[in-house]
């Protein structure tokens, strides 16, 4: 029970630490937006703002969310496994990158030296961080309505 709450904690600490960046970001690019074209011509005709935000405004920014989402992914990904390696992260009993990493250590110290386990840690944190970046790439040629294939 203890280790689901630094569990909860973590997630908590690292979620509301890390989406500033991406607020700033989205306004940044709705101001751009609401200035373009095809946006005014909606307002000229008294398209109410709800309608402009759900069908021009929101699939606009569908491509920027999708990428910001899985760069903060990896990046959180990689924060776990250092504070888990650490020791401030997740309970040392529970399955993580970082407590991973850590007992691959100190098998890499034993006198026939256990190197797999560590670079099996490492080539599977990589998989998924690719995994993640190749799926958000697929993602984002679908929904960016710039791209014409």
């Amino acid at each position: 029970e203890r280790s689901d709450l630094r569990l909860l904690f973590l997630v908590l600490i690292l979620g509301i630490t890390s989406w500033t960046g991406l607020c700033r970001l989205l306004r940044a690019e709705t101001l751009k937006i609401s200035q373009v074209e095809f946006v005014t011509a909606a307002k000229a005709f008294g398209v109410s703002k709800l309608s402009i935000i759900r069908k021009h405004i929101i699939p606009n920014l569908m491509h920027i969310i999708l990428i910001a989402v899985v760069l903060d992914f990896s990046g959180l990904v990689l924060a776990e496994a250092v504070l888990s390696y650490v020791g401030v992260g997740v309970d040392p009993t529970m399955h993580s990158w970082g407590n991973m990493i850590n007992q691959a250590r100190l098998e890499m110290a034993r006198e026939p030296m256990v190197w797999w386990s560590l670079f099996s840690a490492f080539v599977f944190m990589f998989i998924l961080v690719l995994a993640a970046n190749l799926f958000s790439d697929r993602i984002q040629t679908v929904l960016d309505p710039r791209n014409d294939a």
